[in-house]
């Protein structure tokens, strides 16, 4: 059985969607089982997301789990569905929906504003993100 795939979207440039490299550099670290993309020294963005995805799917066939913050009205929530996600739809961006799993942290509210979205305190970030690689080692172990 090939390892999962976990496919962490983000940049670290906003602090409200750092969420998803940091989750990558822990996941990392923590020498999951698993292929891990997406981390601080290479974060999966807008602007190379769909060749990170492409990439994936012709080079992996296992179950793919895709972690990406997002906005709404309960700060904190971290959500775990089957289905893809949909990086970028707060702001508008128009990118390929992506996952088997997804993964989502509720990192800022809703309506989103570039200020708000980016003044996100990493202390909170870096709380939730741990919270996340908890639930993705819970999902693995499954």
């Amino acid at each position: 059985m090939e390892l999962p795939v976990i496919m962490c979207i983000g940049t670290d440039l906003v602090g409200g969607d750092c969420l998803g490299p940091i989750v990558g550099e822990l996941l990392v670290e923590s020498n999951v089982s698993a292929y891990v993309y997406g981390t601080l020294k290479r974060p999966i963005t807008a602007s190379n997301l769909k060749e990170y995805y492409e990439f994936i799917r012709s080079n992996h066939s296992s179950t793919l789990i895709a972690v990406d913050s997002c906005v709404g009205k309960d700060v904190g929530l971290i959500s775990v569905m089957h289905g893809s996600l949909k990086p970028g739809a707060a702001s508008g961006k128009v990118l390929p929906e992506v996952g088997d799993i997804s993964v989502t942290a509720v990192t800022s509210a809703y309506p989103p504003s570039d200020k708000r979205f980016a003044s996100v305190r990493l202390g909170f970030i870096w709380s939730l993100a741990q919270s996340v690689v908890n639930e993705i080692l819970a999902l693995i172990r499954l």
